[in-house]
């Protein structure tokens, strides 16, 4: 099996491990690609719903894995137990509905070695949440698919709650150290974004807002932030 774009992304942060468990799985082919290559042993491959666990199943079956992944459908983090399972990828969610699945399954994401992350949008919301809430984001990656950037986070929970510049929620620190080769566009793009917001209130008439206030402050921190990485 070969995994391009988000996929791969998401399989190439994810550590060797004993157990991986995927989190709204779909079709299974982040853990059908993982066993095969041997970055995990085993896999738990969850879905919320019944659909996409037949599709995963028989996926699974033509790849001849049925004896080293299985499925379970369930809500969240609810169809493992605790301590099961090494790493735990919750991807291709919305930022709020992650944020939910964790603050839900709370234990359960702090007993897992590594945490994988991958939101489709709201990802400020998800960094402030992990480190407010005593988890480490140790790496980050960013892959390009289409005209998309996609960001994956590699988590582990330390209990050490921190705050970091509100820059950092939108564009990840890891991504400034690693130097990642899509980090200039990806900050180009964000900044777009967040013109277009404050242009946007202005022409409701909301210019003196403190959402509008908000939203340029936060954007010249990442213009600052982006000055001096491109400096060093």
């Amino acid at each position: 099996m070969e995994l391009k774009g988000r996929l791969k992304l998401i399989a190439d942060i994810t550590p060797k491990c004993n157990i991986v468990c995927d989190i709204g799985t779909d079709h299974a082919y982040i853990p059908i690609y993982l066993v095969m290559n041997k970055k995990c042993q085993k896999a738990l491959a969850c879905d919320v719903r019944k659909g996409p666990i037949s599709f995963a199943d028989k996926n699974i079956a033509e790849y001849g894995l049925s004896q080293y992944i299985k499925t379970r459908v369930g809500d969240g983090l609810d169809p493992i137990e605790d301590s099961e399972v090494d790493v735990i990828i919750i991807a291709g969610m919305g930022g709020q509905l992650i944020k939910e699945i964790l603050e839900k399954g709370f234990a359960k994401a702090q007993k897992a070695r590594t945490l994988v992350i991958q939101p489709m949008n709201a990802i400020e919301l998800i960094r402030q949440w992990l480190y407010e809430n005593g988890f480490d984001i140790f790496d980050e990656k960013l892959a390009k698919e289409e005209d998309r950037i996609y960001n994956a986070m590699a988590v582990k929970w330390t209990g050490k709650a921190k705050s970091k510049e509100e820059a950092y929620y939108y564009i990840g620190e890891k991504l400034f150290e690693n130097r990642d080769s899509l980090l200039p566009e990806l900050i180009e793009k964000r900044i777009r974004q967040l013109d277009k917001i404050i242009f946007e209130m202005e022409k409701m008439n909301d210019k003196n807002s403190k959402k509008r206030l908000d939203t340029i402050r936060i954007r010249d921190e990442i213009s600052r932030l982006f000055m001096e990485y491109k400096k060093a």
